[in-house]
């Protein structure tokens, strides 16, 4: 009975990893050679400032948010069975499968696009013009690219539910407008309050 068991068990979880990579791994696979069937790449490079709007992003982010949910239940699978299980080896080789499927979609997607367009600005602008004006472009480019990273593997529970600042810290609102943390900002209130009172106390020893 106990073989059985476990003969079954197995068989169960090698069917969910199987849906699981089908869905995440296999997905990412599929959008991608259609992207580059569709845009030729990486023979004919995007323009640069087409990056952003082009089928490279968009259908990306069409299958993140389901593609996130599948590998949150996989990750959270990995995290009930430990490290020690047997089992988690077979979720731990499909995330790990996921990434690195992920992660070699996105450098053929991008690399001829962002390689072109450094010889273009080094070819207008020289070598210095280039470096800066390649800087803000690949800033731009990483923080995409790391949003986009997020929306597939971000832990969706940390997302909705940010730290709290924490003393001395400083964050930037939507306006672009430095912020202080919530325990700064009570130290300096009880700091002026204790001032206000101070002469307050004065005015009153001097009358």
């Amino acid at each position: 009975g106990g073989a059985e068991y476990f003969r079954r068990a197995c068989a169960l979880q090698d069917a969910a990893l199987e849906l699981l990579r089908v869905a995440v791994a296999d997905r990412i696979s599929v959008i991608s050679t259609q992207i580059q069937d569709a845009l030729n790449l990486p023979k004919v490079p995007l323009k640069a400032d087409k990056l952003e709007a082009s089928l490279v992003y968009t259908r990306f982010h069409g299958i993140s948010k389901r593609s996130n949910k599948l590998i949150t239940i996989a990750r959270r699978r990995l995290d009930a069975l430990g490290d020690g299980s047997v089992a988690a080896v077979g979720y731990e080789d499909l995330l790990t499968l996921c990434r690195n499927t992920y992660c070699g979609a996105r450098e053929v997607l991008l690399t001829s696009t962002v390689r072109n367009h450094m010889d273009i600005l080094k070819e207008r602008h020289g070598l210095v013009g280039m470096t800066r004006l390649a800087s803000v472009f690949l800033i731009r480019l990483c923080t995409v690219e790391t949003a986009l990273y997020l929306d597939f593997f971000g832990d969706p529970d940390k997302r909705r539910h940010p730290r709290k600042a924490l003393k001395g810290s400083v964050q930037t609102n939507d306006e672009g407008k430095s912020e202080e943390g919530d325990e700064d900002k009570e130290e300096r209130n009880q700091e002026a309050a204790a001032t206000r009172q101070q002469q307050h106390n004065n005015n009153n020893n001097n009358n």
